[in-house]
């Protein structure tokens, strides 16, 4: 009985382990883009979310040095999305689509659910770049990310308030695109944890 509770113990805190880095590797590293200027619309007719004018203004590169204007030419290139519309049974769900830096890259976009008048890090993967190897950014964020990223929006509607997409709507909104943590460190604790697991049942079987 004894063995069985220290087994399951072990077997407990590895898998909170394992849990914990999981949670910990969908935050966001560098590279960040950040787009501090443009608009947004929402048609409660046709559920459709569009953008306008959203620029990016900065980067901060992976030795935390930070691009301007002239330094990388993604700066003052626009965001858009293909089409954006939202869920039938939720306002702050939208579906899968399209997203574009113009001229940059090209990804497919996920998890973009609203809270708080926030996009709080919706999923880019299977991002293709379109610059033939001229931004230091798209570079980084390629190899940061292997094909992945993370987007991030904030929603400030004409006339304060919360953005909830229930009418019509407009506003202004930046944007923050970031590499995620990679999975690397997940799949390290995981193969410990396995290799710990066998070590001790091969030590109590002996």
């Amino acid at each position: 009985m004894k063995k069985f509770l220290t087994l399951t113990l072990m077997l407990l805190v590895l898998l909170t382990n394992i849990m914990l880095l999981a949670t910990n590797a969908s935050a966001q590293i560098a590279p960040y883009l950040f787009f501090d200027t443009g608009n947004y619309s929402y048609d409660a007719g046709t559920k459709m979310l569009s953008f306008s004018g959203v620029s990016s203004g900065m980067i901060q590169y992976t030795d935390e040095s930070y691009g301007f204007f002239g330094d990388d030419p993604i700066v003052g290139a626009t965001l858009s999305f293909g089409t954006l519309t939202n869920s039938t049974s939720n306002n702050l769900v939208f579906g899968p689509s399209t997203f574009t830096i113009d001229g940059f890259l090209t990804a497919n976009v996920t998890d973009f659910v609203v809270a708080d008048s926030q996009l709080s890090w919706g999923t880019l993967y299977d991002i293709q770049r379109l610059d033939g190897g001229t931004s230091r950014y798209v570079t980084e964020l390629l190899t940061n990310g292997g094909g992945s990223g993370n987007i991030y929006i904030s929603f400030t509607p004409i006339g304060g308030g919360v953005e909830t997409f229930t009418s019509t709507s407009s506003g202004s909104v930046g944007a923050t695109v970031a590499a995620p943590e990679p999975v690397s460190a997940i799949l390290f604790i995981a193969g410990g944890a396995t290799l710990a697991f066998r070590r001790y049942r091969s030590k109590k079987i002996s």
